[in-house]
């Protein structure tokens, strides 16, 4: 089984660590791309184990530190020989080759953020549950003005989704914007009445759609 750890570019040199199973990583170029990889005699299984988990990591995370770009792959996908990794690379070459260009230079960062919500409503009637709702939209609002917009603007792109009393993100950072990005979410971390969990920095796994 073939195990592909990422998409790379300017890759300077394959990190001398092993991968999963502690097979030694291969840099291939497939359909024009870059690949780090490793193989195994061990079949893909349903379950994937801590320690795989934890290898996977490791690697993306030492080929982010040496690469100017990384997709990093699915983790559990496994390829049973060259010719189906090249047959997969090559459909979404040209995706994969702007999703490059999406992240090059750059590092992920995640925020969470939540606060208590109103208590529900004794009443049982659809104003009560309205006004529920219309209390925890505007919660999420204050969040997204407060703590998302400011480390917004620090970033390339970003995702954002909105929960229950709370809001989630992520972002896209240049690296040269890393000490101001880390320095505002230091900051947004006291914010009163809001429990602020900032992440990063991570290779840009949020922002790598379709990566093999």
């Amino acid at each position: 089984m073939i195990h592909v750890y990422g998409v790379v570019d300017g890759l300077d040199e394959v990190p001398p660590i092993a991968g999963v199973e502690d097979a030694p990583l291969e840099r291939r170029r497939v359909a024009g791309l870059d690949l780090v990889l490793s193989r195994s005699a061990t079949p893909p299984s349903a379950e994937v184990s801590r320690e795989t988990v934890l290898r996977h990591a490791q690697v993306v995370e030492a080929l982010t530190r040496r690469s100017a770009a990384i997709l990093p792959a699915q983790l559990g996908r496994g390829f049973r020989d060259e010719d189906q990794l090249a047959s997969a690379v090559a459909e979404q070459a040209a995706q994969l080759e702007r999703g490059l260009e999406r992240v090059r230079g750059c590092v992920e960062f995640g925020l969470r953020a939540t606060t208590e919500l109103p208590p529900a409503p004794e009443a049982d009637t659809g104003s009560a549950y309205m006004q529920a709702r219309l209390d925890q939209v505007r919660l999420q609002d204050d969040l997204v003005e407060r703590l998302h917009e400011p480390l917004a603007r620090l970033a390339r792109e970003t995702t954002l989704q909105r929960r229950g009393g709370g809001v989630t993100a992520a972002y896209l950072v240049e690296r040269d914007e890393v000490p101001a990005f880390e320095a505002e979410a230091a900051r947004l971390e006291h914010a009163d009445g809001v429990t602020v969990v900032c992440t990063g920095p991570w290779p840009p796994y949020s922002f790598a759609a379709g990566t093999p």
